[in-house]
């Protein structure tokens, strides 16, 4: 199927008042707002409470960097050595996440949406959840992490922070019921990690699941900007893998 190219939208729009995002003037939202707040009216269409405006900003703190390590730590970097302009190493960064790695979110949030509207005995839906999962031989997104074993502290750190400011704690208290339950079902400790903590979080916010990994992303492609200009600016270029970290292992 296919459509025309005449759009209509709830989002923003030129009007006589001028340009007006979510019905709010740019130019009053440009001398008022700070950009958290902005990002949440445009995704929600309300001005955000206090409280939900502090968690999102500490979501997108919290995402914004996590050393070189990762994909979309090196990667960018990697593009940066051999000469690319920025906004082609900020693209990377973002091509560098996936369900593996910072991109569980959006699948994290319809897991703890789906189990939120299982009934009422929210560890027996965790149960049938993960068994689900399990026979699919799939892994549960948003737990989990290769460096942290017992606690992921950035998602510890939310979830005291939406506590302690009174949000609404239904999708907090669903991701920490499927964290025991799998350490029951698997007898292992799988973590709750940072995406299935922003999961929860921005389910609690209000935030569309299809949004997810986009949180993510704004935060992480933001935080690749110190590091490519840091890659560009040192001199040397074009990043190479030494030879003993290869191993030619022909069939």
């Amino acid at each position: 199927m296919s459509q025309n190219l005449k759009f209509v939208t709830a989002i923003s729009g030129h009007t006589t008042k001028g340009l007006l995002l979510r019905n709010q003037p740019l130019l009053d939202l440009i001398s008022e707002a700070d950009f958290v707040s902005t990002l949440f009216l445009s995704l929600t269409g309300k001005k955000p409470k206090k409280n939900e405006k502090k968690i999102l900003n500490a979501i997108l703190v919290a995402s914004i960097d996590h050393g070189i390590n990762p994909a979309s730590g090196f990667v960018p970097r990697v593009v940066a050595s051999s000469g690319n302009d920025i906004l082609t190493c900020m693209a990377s960064a973002l091509l560098a996440l996936g369900p593996y790695h910072g991109g569980a979110i959006t699948n994290a949030m319809n897991v703890l949406k789906e189990i939120a509207a299982d009934g009422d005995d929210k560890e027996q839906a965790c149960e049938r959840m993960i068994d689900s999962y399990r026979l699919e031989k799939r892994r549960i997104p948003g737990f989990g992490h290769p460096k942290y074993r017992t606690v992921d502290p950035r998602a510890k750190v939310l979830f005291e922070m939406a506590r302690k400011d009174e949000l609404d704690i239904e999708y907090m208290n669903l991701a920490k019921q499927l964290e025991h339950s799998l350490e029951q079902k698997l007898n292992k400790k799988l973590v709750l990690n940072i995406d299935g903590a922003i999961a929860a979080l921005l389910l609690t916010l209000g935030i569309d699941p299809i949004a997810g990994n986009a949180m993510f992303g704004v935060a992480r492609v933001a935080g690749s900007i110190a590091h490519i200009v840091e890659e560009q600016k040192s001199g040397s270029w074009v990043r190479r893998i030494p030879e003993d970290d290869v191993e030619f292992a022909p069939e």
